[in-house]
């Protein structure tokens, strides 16, 4: 239930017989807001208004019991068709065993297309669970960071460890190093290494991707499903690694953010402290899509791709 459901059911539980009118004065909703919730609440068997717009509300014991009872069923139904599926996995399992033995797939595929290749690296992140180790020889496009984003906070909030070392030109960029650091701020390991390298990807140490020419590695590229090439490129990783060092601080030389206007930081504050964006827009006196405008202003300042993240990014920048 939204806040303005609650609102009026709770208002009804305390005046039964009010007419609708009466409500919407008590709490100045709009006559189309009144509408949208009436027309919920009535769905969820909680209240009936009758012609002559008196609102009759249920029992709340029976209400509530009733829309537990739909939650209930809800998840049995969710609970069986996990079950289901988990018991297709054999069949499937056997057809996808036949399905290779027809027609196998390569040891080495060639991709391309930068669409493609983007493509596939998402596709082969989401498969991801153990571990990705990359080497970043180059600056990140700011395209390819907005693409890589989604699936690369997937990675890290499913507990993939997210390893990567960064060359001197891919450190030394600004946007690359602030991709990094946004990472690392979220459990990723990112080293500097001073010596050259190659552009690659390793997910679960299992498969491996490069660049067909290393200078354009947006053009094509080599997926890698060799058991004896990936274990090498696996152990190149390794030495790189175990050679870099930590991906350095930001330091006072970095330019400080612009500070936050008095609206910003209360925009801020409010987001930390509520759950719903319709208590936060109540609180600070605005409409509910103006609050969401105001949400979506501070994401694009910050580069954050959902709230959380913005949240996350604003305490490390010490804006809250």
């Amino acid at each position: 239930m939204s806040d303005d459901q609650l609102r009026l059911y709770r208002y009804f539980l305390r005046h039964p017989g009010h007419q609708t009118e009466e409500a919407a004065a008590a709490f100045g909703l709009e006559p189309a807001a009144l509408e949208s919730a009436l027309t919920d609440l009535q769905e969820k068997g909680l209240l009936r208004v009758s012609d002559r717009h008196t609102v009759l509300v249920s029992d709340p014991a029976v209400a509530v019991e009733w829309l537990v009872e739909q939650e209930l069923g809800a998840l049995k139904l969710a609970g069986d068709q996990v079950a289901a599926a988990r018991k297709a996995i054999p069949a499937l399992a056997e057809e996808h065993k036949h399905g290779l033995a027809e027609t196998p797939v390569g040891d080495i595929e060639r991709v391309d297309g930068v669409d493609a290749i983007r493509e596939r690296l998402t596709e082969l992140g989401f498969f991801t669970f153990r571990e990705l180790m990359a080497l970043l020889p180059n600056r990140w496009q700011p395209e390819s960071i907005a693409q890589a984003r989604e699936s690369d906070l997937r990675m890290l909030r499913r507990g993939i460890r997210w390893r990567t070392v960064a060359g001197p030109e891919a450190a030394g960029d600004p946007d690359t190093l602030a991709y990094l650091r946004e990472l690392v701020a979220l459990g990723a390991e990112v080293r500097v290494t001073d010596q050259a390298i190659r552009r690659m990807v390793v997910w679960d140490r299992t498969t491996a991707m490069v660049p067909v020419d290393p200078d354009d590695y947006l053009q094509a590229t080599l997926v890698i499903r060799q058991g004896g090439v990936v274990a090498n490129t696996v152990a190149w990783f390794e030495q790189v690694w175990s050679s870099g060092h930590e991906l350095p601080a930001a330091t006072a030389d970095v330019p400080a953010p612009a500070p936050l206007s008095p609206l910003e930081r209360r925009v801020l504050d409010v987001l930390a402290r509520t759950d719903k964006d319709e208590t936060a827009a109540r609180e600070m006196g605005v409409s509910l899509r103006t609050f969401r405008r105001y949400i979506a202003d501070l994401m694009q300042r910050l580069g954050a791709a959902n709230r959380f993240q913005a949240g996350l990014m604003a305490k490390e920048k010490g804006w809250i």
